[in-house]
């Protein structure tokens, strides 16, 4: 009964933690402009990727927080979904193939996962006929959204590397 217990309070902390996020992001981004820059559905993906290092429930985490993140933009339905779901994928590989646990391992990997599921999102928009082209622009805002997903990540895995370490 107790294990019961345990599990649906661990499975409401996560929908719990990724409705939270993805209305944070909305609500961050319409009213502070700078928040714009950051994709927090997708820091999120990469984070719970890295930390549980299963593919199964990182894929589960990334098709969830992309499927809600789609539901409140102008992008077609799946298109994040996807994206999140490819990325949490790969982070979860990656971190039970690499040592993530470096802080500059992390950044790089965070602005490597944003440059992808920027481009996966675009391709994906060029397909259903959303997004006409590449511009420069759009590579440009890549670059800087990845830049402040990095930074931004880097600074929840050292916070999450102190609380580790502090209940340890």
């Amino acid at each position: 009964m107790k294990d019961r217990i345990t599990t649906y309070g661990l499975i409401g902390k996560f929908a719990i933690s990724l409705i939270a996020v993805v209305v944070i992001q909305g609500i961050l981004a319409y009213r502070v402009r700078v928040f714009g820059y950051f994709d927090l559905p997708l820091i999120l993906s990469i984070y719970y990727g890295f930390t549980l290092g299963r593919p199964v429930p990182s894929v589960i985490i990334g098709t969830s927080i992309g499927l809600l993140q789609d539901s409140l933009s102008n992008v077609p339905m799946g298109t994040n979904g996807f994206s999140k779901t490819l990325i949490g994928y790969l982070a979860a590989t990656a971190g039970s193939k690499f040592d993530v646990d470096l802080p500059v391992t992390r950044g790089i990997a965070i602005f490597l996962f944003t440059i992808g599921d920027g481009l996966l999102v675009n391709f994906l928009g060029n397909m259903t006929g959303v997004y006409s082209s590449l511009g420069g622009n759009t590579i440009w805002n890549w670059l800087t959204v990845g830049v402040f997903n990095a930074l931004l990540g880097m600074l929840m895995f050292g916070y999450h590397d102190r609380v580790k370490h502090a209940t340890s």
